[in-house]
């Protein structure tokens, strides 16, 4: 039997809409709807269609049948094979002839160029070089290599991963904002924001980690210098080892995945970056005050990846 939802918070919202204040706009959530037991006693007899049905007249008129004559006249029929095939019987068949002219003759090879024997031809040599952040067997030596890195090198201080030691859900964004604490994302109106959403998905807040794309402040950059840092996050991940990531935002989607894919068409579904399954949603920050980004996340894309399991 279909579950019925208690929309009366939302119905609040709706007569309240003239005087709606920005407190108001925060606390309308999709999410915190709860849910109430159907009313119908059980063994109802269901509803009737309310579509009609078309009639059927009692009595359809026949289809008028096409009149035959009772003595057609008769066809006549032609054979097409002549009735004296004695003229053709007397003519000798041609016997087959084999062509005296054989294949065409294909040219001679061109012979091979003679080198010197004292002259030798050495194969370039291709120079691959590890990046030091590549070589970490541990995550704290992975973020002391960043910073020795030439994308890092004037950074003061590079931004780490905060959380569980292997977190069920890994929020990766793109960069911290100006004043945002960094470890304390959680805190913020946005991270609680998120803590309420996967807690009504069955995840609790310890089991959720927060890392970033870029360790500093986004910039654009070419695309072999994106391509290094998507091989840094594929080494952060191997020490994190998350159930899931999510990243948040249409810049930060084209970042990770290039611009070889369509946010609009990928957004909520599952997808898979180096080994880690990956869901991309909405940006984080505009999703607090608007209350359409959150119905489009809760009711279209956390449905779309088949990742999520709503709490019971």
């Amino acid at each position: 039997m279909p579950e019925e939802f208690d929309f009366s918070e939302l119905r609040k919202y709706l007569q309240g809409q003239m005087d709606m204040g920005e407190e108001d706009l925060l606390l309308d959530e999709p999410w915190t709807l709860t849910r109430k037991k159907s009313v119908v006693p059980a063994g109802a007899p269901r509803p009737a269609n309310p579509m009609p049905q078309m009639m059927r007249p009692a009595n359809p008129a026949p289809f008028p049948q096409p009149s035959i004559p009772k003595n057609p006249a008769p066809i006549p029929q032609q054979s097409p094979f002549p009735s004296n095939p004695a003229p053709f019987a007397n003519q000798a068949q041609p016997a087959f002839q084999q062509s005296v002219f054989g294949a065409p003759a294909q040219p001679a090879p061109a012979p091979a160029p003679k080198l010197d024997a004292g002259l030798t031809i050495a194969p370039r040599a291709v120079k691959k070089t590890t990046a030091a952040y590549e070589l970490a067997d541990s995550i704290g030596a992975f973020y002391d290599a960043l910073k020795t890195d030439a994308l890092y090198a004037r950074t003061a201080n590079v931004v780490r991963y905060a959380g569980p030691e292997h977190p069920r859900l890994l929020i990766l964004l793109a960069a911290p904002k100006q004043g945002e604490q960094i470890g304390n994302f959680f805190q913020s109106p946005t991270g609680e924001m998120l803590v309420r959403l996967f807690g009504s998905l069955g995840y609790a807040p310890e089991s959720l980690g927060v890392t970033y794309f870029y360790k500093d402040a986004p910039r654009a950059l070419s695309p072999i210098l994106l391509a290094s840092l998507r091989r840094m996050l594929t080494k952060e991940l191997s020490f994190i080892a998350p159930e899931i990531m999510i990243t948040f935002g249409e810049p930060l989607f084209y970042d990770v995945f290039s611009k070889g894919k369509n946010f609009n068409d990928l957004a909520g579904t599952a997808l898979d970056f180096n080994g880690t399954k990956t869901v991309s949603l909405v940006d984080a920050y505009a999703m607090t005050t608007d209350k359409q980004l959150k119905w489009l996340t809760w009711k279209v894309h956390i449905p779309r990846s088949g990742l999520f399991t709503a709490a019971k």
